[in-house]
């Protein structure tokens, strides 16, 4: 086929397999093995660390919206759940089963990046040199064993970008259609995936060889896939006054105050800590360097495609940084594309240059410490450290339950913390239901979903992370019962300094909060 029709067809020539024009493939070039070791090799560590780290309060959140399936729930939609749901059925309600479920999300994240950089002709070198740098990209290595939105989001957001590309490459529409199908679950993973949409559109604007597209029903019928597969989270939100919609847009919004540079410099110090310095810096001058070159870039669907998917939520979430707080997750899908640039870049003489082997050992480095320093029980690292304590929390108030059952007294559990309601619920022998700040009337995301049980007239044990509520039990919580004692205190590592300690407190004679619907007796 000559360079016309190539055009026509709307592909493009592909380079060689080594990234270097008119070289020869070499062993690791012919074999490919070193690329889909590494894919395993990241699966089995990802597996070994989900059966020696602990569980995060924000897995065990998740882990109660598996036991309560639904279309969606209040603060994102429902995949990370369903996942949940389906790795606990296989392998029991346990922390591994639970983070099997990140474990299989980011298998699925690596061999589809490989696929990607391999259609793009860019060779086996690039796939398994920009596979290592993104997994070690802290915020991306973390959801390859912490289980939340962002695990599939990440998977789902490159296999659309696969897809994509594919259409883009082969003239064939049929790839359109598996594109909307993974926007629609890049859209079930978390809203962020709504990106996706104008980096698409961007990509088809901008590539003089794409353009043809808008005016095919291919890119029109994906939307109409993704519209469909997304719908079960518009039911959801359609039944619950659209409360889950309004949280992540018009309140964020809304709480978006006036001009606070701090908060730019508050985002680039987080990235530099989840990314680590280096592969922050290549990232951004891969960026850089793209944008600079912008007619070449207009030339290279290849690179104009990870450009766009890299620059909306980059520009969306410097722009959100100047007048709000940007948490830490939100940039991660920007890092697989700006890093895969950025890698290609520096192939390009055939050789892996010392400065890339330095850098990313260094990343290597900084990763391990952080694997190591949460494995480590009872580790003090401040306010990162949510986990520890928990279980012996829960002894306790299984303890302090059996004496209250002995007497015949029913009771109930709660914290002031959604998230350490959940921790509590994970370690309580049987895992029963317990409750969070709804309890006193406080709102507590998607534990206001759940329907109220007769609780008025019963006591509870309340359990308090004094790292959080120092001032013991608030104003609004007595005044839902008839008395509040401390009865007990985990205290957690070093008793001169504790990593936290933890008050379970016995409060008689609830009354029931009208708001919460808990006043049946």
């Amino acid at each position: 086929m000559g360079s016309s029709a190539v055009a026509v067809a709307g592909l493009q020539p592909r380079p060689s397999r080594t990234g270097i024009e008119g070289a020869p493939p070499d062993h690791f070039e012919r074999t490919g093995w070193p690329l889909w070791l590494l894919i395993v090799a990241f699966a089995l560590g990802h597996l070994l660390l989900a059966a020696l780290l602990p569980l995060t309060p924000q897995e065990a959140y998740y882990w109660l919206w598996s036991r309560e399936l639904a279309w969606s729930y209040f603060d994102h939609p429902p995949l990370a759940a369903y996942s949940i749901a389906l790795t606990t059925a296989l392998l029991g309600s346990t922390a591994f089963g639970i983070k099997c479920a990140a474990v299989a999300w980011s298998f699925v994240l690596s061999v589809l990046w490989a696929r990607l950089i391999l259609d793009f002709g860019w060779g086996q070198r690039t796939a398994f040199w920009s596979l290592l740098a993104i997994n070690l990209v802290g915020i991306v290595a973390a959801y390859g064993i912490v289980i939340a939105p962002d695990a599939p989001l990440l998977a789902a957001w490159v296999a659309t970008l696969w897809a994509v590309w594919r259409a883009a490459r082969t003239g064939q529409g049929r790839w359109w259609i598996l594109g909307g199908a993974c926007l629609g679950l890049a859209l079930l993973a978390k809203y962020t995936a709504i990106l996706l949409v104008p980096a698409v559109g961007l990509f088809l604007l901008l590539s003089p060889r794409q353009r043809s597209w808008l005016a095919r029903p291919w890119p029109w019928l994906a939307a109409f896939v993704a519209a469909a597969v997304f719908a079960p989270v518009v039911v959801w939100n359609a039944e619950h006054s659209w409360a889950s919609f309004a949280f992540q847009s018009t309140q964020r919004a809304a709480g978006m105050g006036a001009w606070r540079p701090r908060y730019l410099l508050q985002m680039v110090g987080t990235q530099l800590a989840v990314a680590t310095p280096y592969l922050l810096a290549i990232a951004l001058m891969a960026w850089w360097s793209a944008l600079r070159g912008w007619r070449q870039l207009l030339d290279d669907d290849a690179r104009l495609l990870l450009v766009v998917s890299a620059t909306i939520p980059l520009l969306l979430f410097t722009f959100t940084s100047l007048r709000s707080m940007v948490k830490p997750n939100w940039l991660a899908p920007a890092y697989p594309p700006l890093l895969a640039l950025a890698v290609q870049a520096r192939l390009q003489g055939g050789l892996i240059p010392r400065g890339l082997r330095i850098g990313l050992a260094t990343s290597a480095t900084l990763l391990l410490a952080a694997v190591a320093a949460m494995a480590i029980p009872n580790t003090r690292l401040q306010e990162a450290n949510t986990w520890s304590g928990w279980a012996e929390a829960a002894r306790r108030v299984d303890s302090a339950r059996q004496q209250l059952a002995a007497a015949g007294t029913r009771s109930f559990v709660f914290t002031t913390n959604y998230k350490n309601s959940a921790l509590l619920a994970f370690h309580l022998s049987g895992q029963p239901r317990t409750y969070a700040q709804d309890i006193y009337g406080e709102p507590a995301l998607q534990f206001d979903y759940w329907p109220p049980e007769a609780l008025a007239g019963q006591s509870a044990i309340l359990a308090m992370d004094d790292r959080r509520d120092a001032a013991g039990p608030p104003a609004a919580l007595l005044a839902q019962f008839e008395s509040v004692r401390k009865i007990d205190s985990v205290v957690v590592g070093n008793p001169e300094r504790p990593t936290r300690r933890i008050d379970l407190y016995l409060c008689e004679g609830y009354r029931g909060h009208p708001r919460a619907g808990f006043t049946s007796s």
